[in-house]
C-alpha cells in the first residue's frame, strides 16, 4: 500500500514539476459541413476570425466526414464563414464564445447557380450542445458595461441560485471558487477571494453553477472566473471616473430613528486602461491603473469613521510567436490602507485602528499545439498578501460596557498577517476521432497548490475587560495565538467527452486529490485526511436533433476547498483564563460581602495543552451534487432552461470535546420574551476549562471515547434541494435580458452562515461548537441562516438609439433569512463557552423558525454617450434601492441578563438609496 502511495506522489509531482492546469481557460468550436442532401463535404474551407484572435483569422479543410475543429480559443465574439467552389458561402457571424465553452456549428451548403456570389448568414447557437452543465451565468463585455455591479465577487449577485455569497445552499464567502485567467485566488487562510481584479480590465466574468467537469474542484458553491482583457491589433483604452458625494443619498430609517448606524457611502474612483499591439498579430499588451478612496457616513455622528484608499496596477503581456504556442504574462501590484477598522458609534475614539495593506498577485500561461487534436496548457500562479493593523501589544487592555455593548480603551486585539499562494498546472488534450464507438475529446490534467500563512492575534496587554454599569464584572486573559501553517495539495484528472452520436454526449471523468497540513512544533504532516476520489458523470442529449432542445443531467463528487483553517490550532498556543471580579462572585453564590474582596477571582482557566488531536482515518469533507436540466433555443438569441438541483455534504469535518463532563438538569428561562418561563432540558458543566479535542468526521452513534458518552448524538449536515427556471436573451438589436427563478430549501444542523473556528454552529472553518459542548445541540436541526425560499432575479439593458442612451436594470427579490432565539444560560450552569463567548446560548426553539423580511432591490444604470470621431464619451449614473426600501436585515436575537436590547430590536436596515455619477472615455 506505502508502494502504491509513493508511486502516485513521483507520478503527480514529476508531472507538475515543470508547472500545471489552465482550468477551462480556453475555449473551442467545431462542427460538421453537409450538403443540402445530408451528406458530408470534404474539403470545405472553414475560417474563424475575431478581434479576440490573435495571429489573425485561421482556416481549416474538412475531412472525408465533413468535421472541422478550431481548439485552443480565446473567449470572444468571432465569425465562422464555410466556402467550397460550386456552393454558396455560408458564414455565422455574432458568435459568442464564453470561458471553456465548446459550441458546435453546423453548416449546410447549397449547389449555387452560375455566377451567384451571394453569402448566406445563418443564425448562430446558443448552447453548448456537448457540455453537462446548467444555469452556467456568462457576464460579457455588454454586460459588465450596462450594469451598476463594479467587481467580480459583485457579479455572484446576477447568478441564480446566489444570495450574499451563498449558492445553492452553501456556506457564505467562502465556499466559492474564485479565479482569473484560470488562476485559482482563494485566500490559503480561511477560503475566500483574496484578489479581486480590477473591474474595467475584465473581458467577461463566467460563473459556473452545476455539473463542472473534473478539472474543477475545491468548491462547495459556484466557481467565479474572470477572464482579463488581452488588448489586439488595434489601440483602445478606457478612462472612468466614478463618484459618491456625501450628498448622494436619500434617507430611508424615519421608521426607526433610535438606530445606531444610519449609514451611506462616499467614494471616488479613477480608472484607466490601455491595451494594443506591440507586434501586430504577434505580442498584444494590455496595462491598467486605478485609484480609489471611500468613507462611511453615519447620520448625528462626529466621531471617527471608517475609510480607506488604495491604488492598483496591472500588466498583461499576451505572445503567438507562431501558430503553435502562445504565452502571456500577468502581473498586479495593489496597496491600500483602511482607516478606522469596523469603526462604529458603538467605539470610543481610542478604540480605533488603521489597517495598511499590500498585495502582489502574478500569473502566467503556455499553450503549445502538437497537432490539431493534440494541445498542451501550463500555467502557474499566485500571489502574495500582508496586512497588520496599529495596535500597540504592550498597549492599554480594551474595556466592553455589556449593557450597551460600547467599546473603550483600545481595539480588542492586535492583527498581523500574511498569506502566500503558489499554484502550477499542467493539462493535456487529445481529441481522437471515430475511437472507441465515436468521438473522444480526453483532458489529462495535475496540479500542485504549496500555500503558507502567518497570523497573529494578541489582546493588549494580554488583558480585555467585560464591564457592567461602568464596574468590573468579568476580565478575560489570553496569552494570544500565533501561528505559522502551510500544506500542499497534488491534484489529477481525467476529464473525457465523449460524442457518442450526433444527439448524445457522455461527459465521464475521474478526480484524485491529495492533502496534507504542516504546522511548527509538530514534525511531519500534522494534518493528513485520507485521499480523495471525485467520479464526475454528465449526459447530454439532443431532444429534436436541431441543437435547440438539450436535456442534461450530471451527478459529480465535490471536495470542499482546502484552507489552513481546518488545522492551524494544531500548532502549540498559549493559554486562557476568565476572572471574575469579587463583588460580583459574591452575589452569585450569595456569599457575605468581603468574601473574596475587591479583587479578580479565577473562575475557570484553559490551559490549552495539547488541545487537539486528530484522528488518523480523517477524512476531507466533499459534496454530492445531483442536477437535471431541460435547455432550449428559441430563435436566434433567446435561450430558456429548467433545472432540479440536489446537493448534500458528508464528512463534515468538526471538533468533539473528549474531556469535557456535563449532566442534564432543567432550567426556566426568566427573559421577557417569546419564551418567558419556559423550561428546557439542558447541561450543567462539572469541569469548566478542561477540554481537549479530537479532529474528526463526527458520526452519531460512533463511540469516540470521551467523558461525556453522548457528545455526538447527530452527524452533522448540510442540506440544498431546489428547482430553477431561466432565461436569457443575449445581446442583439440593442438589448439583452436574464432572468430567473429558483425555489429552494437548505436545512440540517451545521449553518451556512459565517462561523470562526469554534465559535457558533458551522463548521464552515473546520470546527464548530456542536459537539464541544452538548447545549448547543439543543433544537439544532433546521432552517440554515442563508435559506431564500424564493428568489428572483432580472437584469438586463436597452439602447435607444434616438437619444443615445442606454440603461441597465437589476431586480432581485429573496425571501427573508431565517433567523433563531438565543438564550444565555445562566453561569453556575455553565461558565464555560468553549469559544471567545463569555456565556453560554441556547436556541430557543427550533433551528430557523423566525425569518426576516423578503428583501426587494432595484438598482439602475442610465448612460448618455457621445461620439466625437473616434472618441466616445459617456455620461453615467447609478442609482441603487431604488425604491429607498428599509427591509429590517438585522434583529437583536439574544436574550441574557445584562443586555438593554430587547429580543427584535432593530439594529439594522438596508442602506437608503443612493447615487452614483461617472464619466467615461473611451478611444
Amino acid at each position: 500500500m506505502i508502494n502504491k502511495f509513493k508511486f502516485w506522489v513521483v507520478f503527480l509531482f514529476l508531472l507538475v514539476s515543470f508547472a500545471l492546469v489552465a482550468q477551462a481557460q480556453t475555449t473551442e468550436i467545431t462542427g460538421k459541413v453537409l450538403s443540402t442532401d445530408g451528406e458530408p463535404l470534404p474539403g470545405v474551407e472553414v475560417t474563424i476570425s475575431s478581434p479576440s484572435l490573435i495571429g489573425g483569422p485561421r482556416s481549416y479543410i474538412t475531412d472525408e466526414e465533413g468535421k472541422y475543429r478550431f481548439p485552443a480559443l480565446l473567449p470572444g465574439i468571432y465569425e465562422v464563414q464555410a466556402r467550397l467552389q460550386g456552393f454558396v458561402p455560408q458564414k455565422k457571424t455574432n458568435i459568442r464564445l464564453s470561458l471553456g465553452q465548446r459550441l458546435v456549428i453546423d453548416f449546410v451548403l447549397r449547389v449555387s447557380e452560375l455566377a451567384e456570389e451571394v453569402t448566406v448568414v445563418a443564425k448562430a447557437p446558443l448552447i453548448d450542445v456537448r457540455d453537462s452543465q446548467t444555469a452556467t451565468t456568462n457576464m460579457r463585455t455588454e454586460f459588465i458595461q450596462k450594469l451598476p455591479n463594479r467587481s467580480m465577487t459583485g457579479a455572484l449577485d446576477y447568478a441564480p441560485g446566489s444570495y450574499d455569497l451563498s449558492t445553492y445552499g452553501s456556506p457564505v464567502s467562502n465556499s466559492n471558487k474564485y479565479q482569473v485567467d484560470g488562476v485559482s485566488v482563494n485566500d490559503p487562510e480561511a477560503g475566500e477571494s483574496a484578489f479581486d481584479p480590477d473591474y474595467d480590465s475584465l473581458e467577461e466574468i463566467n460563473i459556473l453553477g452545476l455539473g463542472a467537469p473534473a478539472e474543477f474542484d475545491g468548491y462547495s458553491g459556484a466557481v467565479v472566473s474572470g477572464v482579463m482583457k488581452s488588448g489586439g491589433n488595434d489601440f483602445h483604452g478606457t478612462v472612468n471616473l466614478f463618484l459618491r458625494h456625501p450628498s448622494f443619498h436619500s434617507t430611508n430609517w424615519d421608521r426607526y430613528p433610535y438606530l445606531i448606524r444610519k449609514v451611506w457611502p462616499e467614494s471616488y474612483q479613477a480608472n484607466f486602461n490601455l491595451g494594443g499591439p506591440i507586434l501586430k498579430d504577434k505580442l498584444w499588451f494590455f496595462m491598467s491603473g486605478r485609484y480609489g478612496y471611500s468613507k462611511d457616513h453615519i447620520e448625528d455622528y462626529t466621531g471617527p469613521v471608517e475609510s480607506w484608499k488604495g491604488g492598483r496596477f496591472a500588466l498583461k503581456l499576451t505572445w503567438q510567436p507562431n501558430p503553435k504556442d502562445r504565452l502571456s504574462l500577468v502581473g498586479e501590484v495593489i496597496p491600500s490602507k483602511i482607516f478606522n477598522y469596523g469603526t462604529s458609534p458603538l467605539m470610543a475614539p481610542e478604540a480605533n485602528t488603521n489597517e495598511p495593506h499590500r498585495d502582489t498577485y502574478y500569473h502566467g500561461y503556455v499553450l503549445h499545439m502538437f497537432s490539431d487534436s493534440t494541445l498542451m496548457e501550463v500555467k502557474i500562479g499566485g500571489f502574495y498578501n500582508w496586512g497588520e493593523n496599529e495596535v500597540d501589544k504592550n498597549g492599554p487592555p480594551a474595556h466592553l460596557e455589556l449593557t450597551n455593548e460600547y467599546l473603550s480603551g483600545n481595539f480588542p486585539e492586535t492583527y498581523y498577517r500574511t498569506s502566500f499562494r503558489f499554484e502550477t498546472n499542467v493539462a493535456l488534450s487529445h481529441f481522437a476521432e471515430d475511437f472507441i464507438k465515436g468521438d473522444h475529446d480526453f483532458k489529462f490534467g495535475a496540479e500542485i497548490e504549496l500555500s503558507r500563512v502567518h497570523v497573529s492575534y494578541f489582546y493588549p496587554s494580554g488583558k480585555y475587560y467585560l464591564d457592567y454599569n461602568g464596574e468590573p464584572y468579568i476580565l478575560d486573559e489570553w496569552d494570544g495565538e500565533e501561528a505559522m501553517p502551510k500544506y500542499t495539495r497534488l491534484a489529477g484528472f481525467i476529464q473525457d467527452s465523449w460524442v457518442v452520436s450526433d444527439r448524445l454526449t457522455i461527459n465521464p471523468g475521474l478526480r484524485v486529490n491529495f492533502w496534507r497540513g504542516y504546522v511548527p512544533g509538530i514534525s511531519g504532516a500534522a494534518w493528513a485526511p485520507k485521499i480523495g476520489l471525485a467520479p464526475r458523470l454528465g449526459i447530454t442529449y439532443d431532444l429534436l436533433g436541431d441543437k435547440t432542445t438539450i436535456l442534461k443531467a450530471h451527478y459529480g463528487k465535490y471536495y470542499h476547498g482546502l484552507m489552513v483553517q481546518w488545522f492551524m490550532r494544531l500548532q502549540p498556543q498559549g493559554g486562557f483564563r476568565e476572572y471574575i471580579w469579587g463583588p460580583v462572585l459574591e452575589e452569585w453564590e450569595d456569599l457575605p460581602p468581603g468574601t473574596y474582596g475587591e479583587q479578580w477571582v479565577l473562575d475557570w482557566e484553559d490551559v490549552w495543552e495539547k488541545e487537539y488531536t486528530v484522528d488518523p482515518n480523517l477524512k476531507f469533507p466533499f459534496m454530492r451534487n445531483y442536477v437535471v436540466g431541460l435547455e432550449r433555443q428559441i430563435g436566434k438569441d433567446i435561450s430558456i432552461g429548467a433545472s432540479f438541483i440536489y446537493r448534500t455534504n458528508h464528512d463534515l469535518q468538526d471538533r468533539v470535546n473528549l474531556t469535557g463532563r456535563w449532566e442534564e438538569t432543567t432550567w426556566t428561562c426568566p427573559y421577557p420574551g417569546p419564551h418567558f418561563g419556559e423550561t428546557y432540558t439542558v447541561y450543567r458543566r462539572l469541569n469548566p476549562g478542561e477540554n481537549q479535542y479530537l479532529l474528526t468526521n463526527p458520526k452519531a452513534g460512533e463511540n469516540y471515547g470521551a467523558a461525556f458518552p453522548n457528545i455526538v448524538p447527530f452527524t452533522p449536515t448540510r442540506n440544498y434541494r431546489g428547482l430553477q427556471l431561466t432565461f436569457e436573451k443575449r445581446y442583439s438589436d440593442g438589448w439583452m435580458l436574464n432572468a430567473s427563478y429558483t425555489l429552494g430549501r437548505a436545512w440540517g444542523n451545521s449553518d451556512n452562515t459565517w462561523g470562526e473556528w469554534g465559535e457558533n454552529r458551522s463548521n464552515m472553518l473546520g470546527a464548530s461548537t456542536l459537539f464541544s459542548n452538548p447545549n448547543y445541540q439543543i433544537n439544532a436541526e433546521g432552517r440554515l441562516g442563508v435559506d431564500p425560499t424564493h428568489l428572483i432575479k432580472i437584469f438586463g439593458a436597452v439602447d435607444i438609439p434616438i437619444v443615445d442612451v442606454s440603461m441597465g436594470v437589476f431586480y432581485s427579490y429573496a425571501s427573508g433569512s431565517p433567523y433563531t432565539t438565543n438564550l444565555a444560560l445562566p453561569r453556575d450552569i455553565d461558565p464555560d463557552s468553549v469559544s471567545f463567548e463569555d456565556v453560554v446560548y441556547i436556541f430557543g426553539e427550533k433551528r430557523g423558525q423566525y425569518r426576516y423580511p423578503g428583501i426587494h432591490n432595484i438598482d439602475l444604470r442610465f448612460e448618455k454617450y457621445f461620439q466625437i470621431g473616434n472618441l466616445r464619451l459617456g455620461a453615467l449614473i447609478d442609482v441603487f434601492n431604488l425604491l429607498n426600501d428599509d427591509t429590517i436585515t438585522e434583529y437583536e436575537t439574544s436574550l441574557n441578563p445584562w443586555s438593554e436590547y430587547p429580543f427584535q430590536y432593530v439594529w439594522g436596515i438596508r442602506g437608503p438609496r443612493t447615487y452614483r455619477l461617472a464619466f467615461r472615455l473611451e478611444f
